[in-house]
């Protein structure tokens, strides 16, 4: 090694690391652009408002500056962070630079060059890896044609060349040049290290695999419960409920959920199963508690503390009652489960994050326009050091909950102790950003446009009501198609979940004593006929934003289909059946367990339900509804409740009033819409030979609307529920003929 590189130093006669001609240098350069980074992020904070671009961003300029101060403060540790993890690795390039170029600008300039292409080949890395990342489509579209220029049957081959092999080669590279400077001591010393980490994780490694090993063997415990579900996972889109995507070739060949599909064989499946509400936790509480939302409280989503503490003292979720019976009880998700933070339902153990905090909002614009902090910081240490990034939906992903799920399995194991768990994930939910390679894997390859990976999703107008109505109704065919192929992307996505949790379960000898639910909150509508985007906004078109998926898997029980209609309300009695709790009184849903066990005693059960929030009033033919402001008028950032988004008191009723309500049997909807004048408009439509809800029948079957009206109207104003036989003594009617 030549005396040029570097100035050999003697502390207590030993050599330590040498002293490298232009370090300053090289840290200037890097320091000059991680400086310019931090500005231009400073810049798109002060000439827009990251995803607030709406009464809300006023809302954090004036009352919460200070708290935007200290975010963009705080993130100034991940610069120095970069910087330093830069300096280490750029080293070897400077010194290479210094020798061959004797300038003292030269080690500037090799660390401004270096940083920049450094953090252009974790940009590549990061699109091609996360896509969710980079929800803008201009910002990430160029780094997706680079991406795209070898041909399709070579880039396996060069993704894994890049973005696998040559991280490591580099590290490797870069180790070896700091280790051949160290002197004996030194060298001594991180090999030491390096042996004591890889020791300590075969220990743990072995620690797990025998504590797998020794439950496989335990019996005689209570049957444990896993629900896993996804938001907005629709119930009619499984391999299992006939769905076929429309590409079926490579990967998609498999179809969207083969996981799932080959677990449901040995399940009861309800092919026809429906959610009260179709919003998340109206729609949660509903389904823990077993009540319909006017019993329990929670009509919106935007909760105030006063109704959050009436739900925690007013309804008995299953989980208080098996937690009362030694069951570990626990939620596990993303921010789409962050409902259970907000109210545990009887939960012990929440591992969940929280979305619905303005806080959380602000702290997330000033995040991703950072973008140093999701680059290089979506990592354990990361999570460290910024634990609000764990209730962003971009850092806590379905493989971070899926990961935690197996870490706990493996836990648990050892424990003997039966358990409860929800699993909640975020995977269908808009704007349907899945991860590679599920994000293209069912569109169309040469699609180019706003859509890519993910809906090109205007939070703001959402939130300010900017006609979004017409603009979605006005997208082309071209665009819903791709957005179709988006949602299956995401469901292909939680099945590889759904299927690593049964792994899990299997692998530790737990599967054959855990009943498995399959469910979801709601659905989502998907540009059929009669319908847009969104969940829970109308009753217009198939209903399928409150279709959801439910099968329960029950050790030792063979597979059965049902396609008698049921309600996700129905799920908590059946669990309690199955595991001989006592069902308490004030329970609204009614057991599956007598079908289980006698499949003729199936028969379809009334569905009853109401709209959500309305961040949309969908037009309804013939009816002039109520005018209500939009999100950012209809809700307040309240302070006293941990910066929750919570209604405004004085639109509480008004919105109950404009709500539309539905009734189905087997054969019939029936749709109340209020109008501007708080009279009550209905429409009758026959589902089996009009699937779609597009033809009104009310006018031409009174002696159908009549009963129905009754039902509907008794459960709106008297919250009293008619079954079937009760609406049609005689049967249902005939529907027209065709």
């Amino acid at each position: 090694m030549t005396g040029a590189c570097h100035v050999p130093a003697v502390v207590s006669g030993a050599e330590v690391i040498p002293k490298p001609r232009g370090r300053l240098g090289a840290a200037l350069g890097i320091g000059v652009f991680l400086a310019y980074q931090y500005g231009h992020a400073l810049w798109r904070l002060a000439n827009g408002s990251g995803s607030m671009d709406s009464k809300f961003s006023r809302v954090a300029i004036d009352d919460y500056r200070s708290y935007l101060i200290g975010q963009n403060l705080m993130v100034l540790i991940a610069y120095v962070l970069v910087g330093m993890a830069a300096w280490l690795l750029l080293m070897p390039l400077v010194d290479r630079v210094r020798n061959r170029w004797k300038s003292g600008w030269s080690a500037f300039g090799a660390g401004l060059v270096g940083a920049s292409l450094l953090h252009g080949y974790f940009m590549f890395r990061l699109v091609h890896s996360r896509p969710y990342f980079t929800g803008d489509a201009a910002f990430g579209s160029w780094y997706y044609g680079v991406l795209e220029l070898p041909p399709v049957s070579w880039r396996p081959l060069v993704n894994g060349l890049l973005f696998d092999a040559l991280p490591w080669a580099m590290l490797l590279g870069v180790i070896f040049w700091w280790f051949s400077r160290m002197g004996n001591r030194g060298r001594l010393a991180v090999g030491s290290m390096i042996i004591a980490l890889a020791v300590t994780g075969f220990v743990n490694e072995r620690g797990w695999r025998a504590a797998a090993s020794a439950t496989a063997t335990s019996e005689g415990q209570p049957p444990n419960v896993i629900i896993i579900g996804s938001d907005s996972l629709r119930g009619d889109r499984l391999g299992y409920a006939g769905y076929r995507p429309g590409r079926t070739d490579g990967p998609a060949a498999a179809g969207v959920s083969p996981e799932i599909d080959t677990w449901s064989e040995s399940a009861a499946v309800f092919e026809v199963c429906r959610t009260p509400i179709g919003s998340t936790l109206e729609s949660g509480v509903s389904v823990m508690s077993s009540t319909y939302p006017h019993t329990h409280g929670l009509r919106q989503m935007f909760a105030s503390r006063e109704q959050i503490e009436a739900v925690r003292d007013g309804v008995t979720p299953i989980a208080s009652l098996l937690s009362q019976r030694g069951y570990d009880t626990a939620a596990i998700g993303d921010w789409c489960a962050g409902f259970y933070e907000l109210t545990p339902l009887g939960f012990e153990d929440i591992d969940v994050s929280s979305f619905d905090s303005f806080q959380i909002y602000v702290s997330q614009a000033v995040v991703m326009a950072h973008f140093v902090v999701p680059l290089y910081f979506d990592n354990a240490l990361g999570y460290h050091l910024f634990p609000q990034i764990r209730s962003f939906a971009q850092f806590v992903t379905p493989e971070v909950v899926t990961r935690r799920v197996e870490e706990r399995i493996r836990s648990q194991a050892s424990s003997g102790r039966p358990f409860f768990w929800s699993v909640f994930y975020s995977c269908n939910h808009l704007p349907y950003r899945a991860a590679e390679p599920y994000c293209r894997m069912f569109g169309d390859p040469d699609y180019r446009g706003p859509n890519a990976t993910g809906v090109d999703f205007d939070i703001d107008a959402f939130i300010g009501g900017t006609d979004v109505e017409s603009k979605w109704s006005a997208l082309p065919e071209k665009e819903a198609k791709q957005i179709r192929a988006l949602y299956d992307g995401c469901t292909r996505q939680f099945d590889h979940c759904f299927g690593r949790i049964i792994d899990s379960l299997e692998e530790n000898g737990l599967l054959e004593n855990t009943i498995v639910v399959l469910t979801a909150d709601h659905g989502d509508d998907l540009y059929e006929p009669g319908v847009t985007l969104g969940h829970g906004l109308g009753f217009n078109g198939a209903d399928a934003s409150y279709h959801v998926p439910l099968a329960i898997r029950v050790p030792g029980n063979d597979g059965q289909r049902f396609d008698e209609q049921v309600r996700t309300i129905d799920l908590a009695p059946t669990l309690a059946g199955l595991l001989d709790v006592p069902i308490p009184e004030e329970w609204e849903g009614r057991s599956l367990k007598p079908w289980l066990d006698d499949p003729e005693a199936a028969a379809d059960r009334a569905y009853y339900g109401e709209t959500q929030f309305p961040f949309i009033h969908f037009k309804v033919p013939g009816v002039d509804r109520p005018e209500l402001p939009p999100m950012d008028g209809l809700t307040r950032v309240a302070p006293e409740f941990n910066h929750q988004f919570v209604l405004r008191p004085e639109y509480l009723q008004p919105l109950i009033d404009a709500k539309q309500r539905c009734l189905r049997t087997r054969d019939w909807k029936l749709v109340c819409t209020p109008d501007v004048d708080g009279k009550r408009h209905f429409g009758l439509f026959h589902t089996r030979t009009d699937p779609d809800s597009l033809e009104d029948l009310a006018e031409e079957r009174p002696e159908v609307v009549a009963p129905m009206r009754r039902a509907l109207e008794a459960w709106i104003d008297d919250h009293a529920e008619t079954q079937i036989d009760g609406i049609f003594p005689d049967g249902e009617p005939a529907g027209p003929e065709r």
